[in-house]
């Protein structure tokens, strides 16, 4: 599995309204709307289609943006690593807060953002919807709503999603409810103080605001603009025009407007930007274009074999990554990807040298956990088996809400004979990704197992209980 690792997501499937009668139940369908409309974000005419729409996980570019915005971080209050960013494949200019402390970036904000003070503005505005608690408590209006408004602002979710707030408006304004009507006020309010507390994290950490300000300032100017010919970014934050006053305000007595970021964070800002596009961007046109694409020769080379192992020219990949890691033995995502084609040429060992290199470097990363593990599993032999679950038990303690951890986990556990424990490891995935009936099918065999440890018995009946009917 190479280090982007790509998560693909359908589009929901909705019961009929006849199913869905419950508030609790209505909550849940509201709750899952939400994130797939406002989350998965997909503009009218993009790329990429609902079905296609991708989640990446890649080491560097998430631990390189997380450092970017570090401070910020560190200023709404949150500790260190508290706030992560996950990344979508969408050419569309987006980033949203979708519960928990997550901020979802698009690729396409990464391609199209003036620079790195740009991305931090943007960051800066999505870490107050954090610290506010937007998202939960959009959750607990809709916790509240009755039957017939829910399904009317479910309808302006959806239809806003798509790009078109008055039509959203519209929506709401047909029903009765008086909440239905203030829901996009309510989203206006939330995206002003979203603002007002990115300029004071701005000026807190000494970071200019011009970023955020021209960014509103082209989003105001969208309004004019066919909805079509609108971004995303607009279409899902409103009010640009009435905010873009209160940024000029700001940008024009701030003592800090002027500054510049450190030329290593606008170095690793480059670098991020460049390997996206590499990933992102057809192989053939990364070769052709890679001297312009890369900020320096080191990241040429690196891109190119990027595009190489895309290509599937395995040997040349390798020989550009053998080059770099000879270079800069301490560049921790240089070792990574050397592991990578190490792994997709079936060489195993190899690949979990490079593994192992690059953890030593980047201690705790669960990506670099999962990838060392699995090559771990594919070499074989009790040794490494021993060092694959030890990996893969720290990346999903790390990570607990994705399955796929899990399986490799149950996987790595199976194979060294300790089957009681796989089978409550895939127990675990089947509960993460809400497969009740198999999680319980699987407490069950561990239950019918003689001889099983009273630990694991009882996390079993445990699980049989919640997901299944008591034990016997």
């Amino acid at each position: 599995m190479p280090a982007m690792i790509m998560l693909q997501f359908a589009p929901f499937k909705l019961s009929s309204p006849t199913q869905m009668t419950s508030p609790a139940s209505m909550q849940r369908l509201l709750r899952a709307i939400l994130l797939f409309a406002v989350g998965a974000a997909l503009a009218v005419g993009s790329a990429i289609s609902p079905a296609a729409a991708s989640m990446i996980r890649d080491t560097e570019i998430e631990a390189g943006l997380e450092g970017l915005m570090a401070h910020l971080v560190a200023a709404a209050g949150f500790p260190p690593g508290g706030v992560k960013i996950r990344i979508f494949i969408d050419p569309s200019y987006n980033a949203f807060v979708a519960g928990k402390r997550i901020i979802y970036v698009h690729s396409g904000l990464l391609e199209q953002a003036s620079g790195a003070g740009e991305f931090l503005g943007v960051m800066a505005h999505e870490l107050g919807h954090v610290r506010e608690g937007h998202v939960q408590r959009l959750d607990d209006e809709l916790q509240q709503a009755s039957n017939n408004a829910a399904l009317a602002t479910l309808a302006a979710i959806a239809v806003a999603a798509g790009g078109s707030g008055d039509a959203a408006a519209g929506v709401l304004i047909g029903g009765t409810d008086t909440a239905k009507r203030g829901f996009l006020a309510s989203r206006r309010r939330d995206e002003a103080v979203a603002d007002e507390i990115a300029l004071d994290l701005l000026e807190k950490t000494g970071t200019s605001a011009v970023g955020l300000r021209d960014l509103m300032a082209r989003m105001a100017r969208q309004r004019s603009l066919p909805e079509s010919r609108q971004s995303l970014y607009y279409s899902t934050h409103p009010g640009a025009r009435e905010r873009l006053q209160a940024l000029q305000d700001h940008v024009g007595k701030s003592d800090h407007s002027a500054n510049q970021l450190p030329e290593a964070a606008l170095a690793i800002y480059a670098r991020i930007v460049a390997k996206m596009a590499a990933w992102t961007e057809s192989p053939q046109r990364v070769i052709a274009r890679a001297a312009e694409m890369a900020p320096d020769p080191t990241m040429e080379t690196y891109i190119l074999a990027i595009a190489s192992f895309r290509r599937g020219d395995l040997g040349d990949a390798l020989a550009r990554m053998d080059e770099l890691t000879a270079t800069y033995p301490d560049d921790a995502f240089f070792h990574e990807f050397k592991g990578d084609i190490l792994f997709a040429m079936a060489r195993p060992a190899e690949a979990a040298a490079s593994y192992e290199t690059a953890l030593q470097l980047r201690p705790g990363s669960v990506l670099i956990q999962l990838n060392l593990g699995r090559s771990l599993i594919a070499e074989g032999g009790p040794a490494s088996l021993e060092r694959a679950i030890q990996v893969l038990a720290l990346a999903r303690d790390a990570e607990s809400q994705w399955g796929f951890l899990h399986r490799q986990y149950g996987i790595a556990l199976g194979k060294a004979g300790r089957i009681v424990e796989a089978d409550l490891a895939l127990a675990d995935e089947a509960i993460v990704i809400n497969d009740k009936q198999r999680a319980a099918q699987l407490a069950r065999r561990v239950l019918a197992r003689d001889g099983v440890a009273e630990n694991f018995r009882s996390r079993a009946s445990d699980i049989l209980f919640r997901y299944g009917g008591q034990a016997d």
